[in-house]
């Protein structure tokens, strides 16, 4: 099914109020741009209540010359649109995932801001194909590979209502609706990995439908994604309440998915993730005598102890 205006709105009237205050992460891409469009011709929102954010990444001496312009050719209000300055050093193997921690880090507090929990990201099938991929060929386990679907990030609704569509259909509704966009060169240099990741993958079209096939259980990743819930609290930021009785309940296997979950959950939180000793750590505390607590037990990235009557996980 081709991307359309009609199908665009009927997930806008699924999922969304008229009324609701949305956020759009603009990077003056094919893809963002597709986005933009496809939000602004629906007529769904009040204009006032639509914001935009622009990255630059400071790689590119046009990039902020390609917002500049972009904001201009569309007549964006620019009372509601925000451009923020990132510096993340040089270092080509980390630069990536420093920038997408650093985007939604300022996601996070520009949302809070303005009042909403409503994102917008322009990521389409190829995009996920391509996550899905290097998730696999870094042995992530199921938790690993169901975060790439991942539709929340602390309180806010991440919305990619592009992600069915490939690249080849979000490039003929950008050609049919005469769009104007930047291609960002470094998208097509093999210093990173998700660029080679890229070219691999569209030279290779039996990998390519392997995957999106593997992908297709996707509702039962997001729900491990989520398996935490029922057994951890949270009460703060940094605070989660342990239900033991719950948790004591479950075997072995889905109390290592329970805390594997958990720690998925945190995972910007954290700058690794921990271990199958760490987890078996983990378990045999909350399992362990209550006397354990009267000092705070020591776990990975934090201490299980007892608050008021409450047994907690305190991150540190």
């Amino acid at each position: 099914m081709p991307l359309s205006q009609n199908q665009f709105l009927k997930y806008l009237q699924k999922n969304l109020s008229p009324k609701q205050k949305i956020l759009i992460a603009v990077s003056c891409g094919i893809d963002s741009t597709v986005l933009y469009d496809l939000i602004h011709k629906s007529q769904f929102f009040n204009l006032k209540n639509i914001f935009y954010i622009f990255f630059d990444h400071q790689k590119r001496v046009e990039g902020k010359y390609e917002i500049e312009k972009f904001i201009n050719y569309y007549g964006l209000n620019k009372k509601n649109t925000f451009i923020k300055k990132l510096k993340l050093g040089k270092k080509e193997t980390s630069f990536q995932n420093k920038a997408r921690t650093a985007r939604y880090q300022y996601i996070l507090k520009l949302s809070k801001l303005l009042g909403t929990d409503e994102v917008f990201l322009g990521h389409h099938l190829d995009d996920f194909k391509e996550s899905y991929f290097l998730r696999k060929i870094q042995s992530s386990n199921v938790l690993g590979l169901s975060n790439v679907f991942n539709e929340k990030f602390e309180k806010l609704n991440i919305h990619r209502p592009l992600v069915k569509y490939s690249k080849k259909q979000i490039k003929a509704y950008a050609g049919k609706n005469k769009l104007i966009w930047f291609e960002d060169r470094s998208n097509f240099e093999l210093d990173y990995t998700r660029n080679k990741v890229r070219s691999y993958l569209s030279s290779n079209s039996k990998i390519s439908q392997s995957i999106k096939k593997d992908m297709s259980n996707y509702q039962d990743m997001k729900y491990l994604v989520n398996f935490y819930s029922s057994y951890f609290e949270r009460l703060s930021k940094k605070r989660f309440e342990i239900k033991v009785q719950e948790f004591k309940h479950l075997n072995k296997t889905l109390q290592t998915i329970a805390v594997q979950s958990l720690y998925y959950g945190l995972r910007l939180s954290l700058k690794k993730q921990p271990r199958n000793e760490n987890i078996n750590n983990f378990i045999d505390a909350v399992l362990g005598p209550n006397n354990k607590f009267r000092a705070k037990k020591s776990v990975f990235g934090g201490k299980i102890g007892f608050f008021g009557k409450k047994l907690c996980l305190n991150l540190t």
